[in-house]
């Protein structure tokens, strides 16, 4: 869609096809950022969640 600058874009003249396709590539570039922090973040939370449950069981290494 060609536009010179000194022209207005209405709403009604925006292609919904490109526009979807910007906000897909957008959330999934989100969806990307977010797994990764929670892929690298693993090695924290994993250890975090076994405590969690040998604490609320009562987990005693002692005798």
């Amino acid at each position: 869609m060609k536009q010179n600058h000194n022209q207005h874009q209405n709403f009604w003249e925006v292609d919904l096809r490109v526009l979807l396709l910007q906000w897909w590539e957008d959330i999934s570039m989100f969806i990307l950022t977010a797994l990764t922090f929670v892929v690298l973040a693993l090695p924290v939370i994993i250890p975090g969640l076994i405590m969690w449950y040998l604490l609320v069981n009562n987990f005693s290494f002692g005798p």
